[in-house]
């Protein structure tokens, strides 16, 4: 039993502690959700928690709120059975897989964020050259114009010109 209780301390204190482990999956209720209470020697009520070691996966306990800090009363207590040599290996299995199942999950939100800033970038280069070709269609529509104007003028001009040629050659010649 002290194996199994320090290895569940060990679990204890990744979880309740430092935060650096978090329980492959989520408990279903919080660990202080369940009637009727277990008190520890504290007379506090002691919560429930599920331990993820190898020696013990899956396996809830109660343990003292104060749990291996200075006000820890030091009490313990399985609630469900050990896992036999067959189980243990099978749970140990399903744990990593569900870790490692998160791991690939963060994995592709990351990329997915990443894509996501790319488009946007994209979009935003997209816009920017959609105005830029809109104001150049105004430019050419205005020189168009101008260059209309222009043309007609310079039709005018070229027959005025051509026709007082025209006199002039016609009326030198009679």
């Amino acid at each position: 039993m002290a194996s199994s209780s320090s290895s569940s301390r060990e679990s204890s204190r990744s979880q309740v502690g430092s935060g650096e482990q978090q329980a492959p999956v989520p408990y279903r209720v919080g660990p202080s959700a369940y009637r009727p209470p277990v008190r520890c020697q504290c007379n506090q009520m002691a919560p429930c928690w599920t331990t993820s070691s190898d020696e013990n996966p899956g396996r809830r306990y109660y343990r003292c709120r104060y749990g291996l800090t200075p006000g820890d009363c030091g009490f313990f207590r399985w609630i469900d059975r050990q896992a036999t040599p067959y189980e243990r290996p099978l749970l140990c299995d399903l744990r990593d897989a569900i870790r490692q199942m998160k791991r690939e999950k963060a994995e592709e939100e990351q990329q997915m964020q990443l894509a996501r800033r790319q488009l946007s970038d994209q979009m935003q280069v997209i816009q920017q050259l959609e105005k830029d070709k809109d104001e150049l269609k105004k430019k050419m529509e205005q020189m168009e114009l101008k260059q209309g104007k222009n043309g007609w003028l310079c039709l005018i001009y070229v027959v005025v010109v051509l026709l007082g040629l025209w006199f002039g050659l016609v009326y030198s010649a009679l």
